[in-house]
């Protein structure tokens, strides 16, 4: 419920302030005076967009307040969500500075103007004439009769259901396509994936080979130097080892004479065994290498299969080759388990075709059984609305086999005629706003009974409506009020007397520019103003009992 709306700096208005009545506030005036101006501050709040041109003073900021009692509206997991302190006294505010920067608040914290105007949307219902094209939304129609055949947990449910299937359905899509596409290479993979195991790889073998070919192909030049290298350290007269030899003797006479000498002595000593170790190395390996022409193509040949490999695949390594193959089994077993989801994401979507089938059925048979209700019902408040010809009637039509929308297995229509053998259109083709204004009230007024409305705004519903129709419309807008909070902007008196509050909006001006104001109507003065919107500008004692009359009638 809106208990107070705070304007500063707002088109005309430079600051004003208003309380509404728990149930119907009404908001009288001449025209121009700014009541409309009042729902655009509104809108701000809502999170409509603005900028600069709506300042009163370019200099300062602009600044709309509502307070709102939101006890009841069950939003504290909307809070919670959004990561906002909840309070049953909560605040909108929104701030526009001349700079053109627009902020919006919630209980003073900052908020994205999304999020103000998703809060906003379920408070307050701004209805005017630009605002009937409501009646024409599937989503509105549907609302209505779900609310009105009390199926508002069964569609809950089903549209928690719909959303799944729509989501596993698009999955299976994708899924059928990838795996489309997978089987078609899963062939050539396998093909691939046993040239690579048939090659029975190792990581270092490459290397390996490369260097044992080396080998093999330069056996002969090998040969010819260990030999000559082993010749060298022992066998040649001139030989390393015969030197060292002849050293030892040499130095051998003279180590007793000398620790030095001796230490030499030793060292030699080691030096000789270490040649004659090297020397006995070289012959054994010697001995180890022969030229194998079987051997070297063995090994050519398998390095050719590596590189013909490496350059299929381009890579430069076993080891890259050897995760290529790891690759292709991931692949063939991703095939398996795309298979295995397929299969059970099939069944799944196939369980819950069969679940929205079974609820969009008990929707549609409660619609069935419900719309020549709410026609009637809805067709009898049009003749209290002053339509006594008008009649909405109500097109239920069953969508193909295993066709769903979010709403259930039907296509629903509004169609409506208002006048007698006129024949019904879609509400979306009607002309008159002031037809919808009334029809709509009538709608809302009967689902009023049912659920709790957010404050409901009706901005000149009155319009090209008079005399009768409008007592008509009054007593439709009251009942509303009963249980409501309603806040309606109107030009007729019938509609006014029937307010529990009354503003009054008017000009002021001084030397320089205008202002709007607004004041609180009680007692006499509020059957004057409304007197005067019987009469005009002369008030006649008849028209002031008439007020009266009107004021006090129940």
């Amino acid at each position: 419920m809106l208990q107070r709306l705070h304007i500063s700096n707002y088109a005309i208005i430079d600051e004003i302030e208003l309380r509404f009545s728990e149930n119907l506030t009404v908001i009288t005036g001449e025209t121009g005076a700014g009541k409309s101006i009042l729902v655009g501050a509104l809108w701000l709040i809502l999170g409509e967009r603005a900028d600069t041109s709506v300042l009163f003073d370019k200099e300062k900021k602009c600044i709309v307040e509502g307070d709102f009692n939101i006890h009841g509206h069950h939003l504290q997991n909307f809070f919670k969500q959004h990561d906002l302190d909840y309070n049953a006294h909560t605040i909108l505010r929104r701030e526009i500075n001349p700079a053109g920067k627009s902020r919006a608040f919630i209980n003073d914290t900052p908020v994205a103007l999304s999020l103000l105007r998703e809060l906003g949307r379920t408070l307050v219902d701004v209805h005017s004439q630009f605002e009937t094209l409501d009646l024409d939304t599937t989503d509105f129609q549907f609302t209505v009769i779900d609310i009105l055949s009390n199926q508002q947990k069964v569609v809950t449910e089903y549209q928690t259901k719909y959303k799944l299937y729509k989501s596993n359905l698009a999955e299976l899509e994708k899924l059928r396509e990838e795996q489309k596409k997978a089987v078609q290479e899963q062939d050539f993979i396998k093909f691939q994936l046993g040239e690579l195991h048939e090659a029975e790889l190792e990581a270092e073998e490459q290397s390996y080979l490369d260097q044992q070919l080396q080998e093999l192909n330069h056996a002969e030049e090998i040969k010819h130097t260990l030999t000559q290298a082993g010749q060298l350290l022992s066998e040649d007269t001139d030989s390393a080892a015969i030197k060292i030899k002849e050293a030892l003797q040499a130095i051998n006479h003279i180590t007793k004479f000398s620790s030095s000498v001796q230490q030499l002595q030793e060292r030699l000593n080691s030096v000789k065994i270490e040649l004659d170790d090297i020397a006995d190395e070289l012959d054994k390996l010697n001995n180890t290498i022969n030229y194998d022409a079987g051997k070297i193509a063995e090994l050519t040949s398998r390095l050719d299969l590596i590189y013909r490999l490496q350059k299929k695949h381009r890579v430069n390594s076993n080891t890259e080759l050897l995760q290529l193959k790891n690759d292709f089994e991931n692949k063939l077993q991703n095939i398996k388990v795309g298979d295995d989801r397929l299969t059970q994401l099939q069944l799944q979507t196939e369980r819950e075709l069969q679940e929205l089938k079974k609820l969009g059925t008990l929707l549609s048979s409660a619609r069935k059984k419900q719309i020549p209700s709410i026609e009637k019902a809805v067709n009898t408040l049009l003749v209290d609305a002053g339509m006594p010809f008008a009649q909405l009637k109500i097109g239920q039509n069953k969508l193909p086999e295993n066709t769903f929308n979010n709403y259930g297995s039907d296509d629903i229509e509004f169609q409506f005629s208002s006048n007698k053998g006129s024949p019904f259109h879609s509400i979306g083709k009607i002309a008159s706003g002031g037809e919808l204004s009334r029809l709509m009230l009538c709608i809302k007024s009967l689902i009023a009974n049912t659920i709790a409305l957010p404050t409901v705004i009706f901005d000149e519903i009155d319009a090209g409506i008079s005399g009768e129709t409008a007592a008509k419309v009054a007593k439709i807008l009251k009942g509303l009020a009963n249980n409501h909070q309603v806040i309606c902007i109107t030009h007729l008196a019938q509609l006014a007397a029937r307010g529990h509050t009354h503003y009054f909006i008017f000009k002021e001006n001084d030397k320089h520019r205008t202002f709007t104001r607004v004041k609180l109507l009680e007692g006499e003065a509020r059957i004057k103003a409304i007197a005067g919107m019987l009469s005009g500008e002369s008030v006649s004692k008849a028209a002031i009992e008439n007020a009266r009359e009107l004021v006090n009638q129940e």
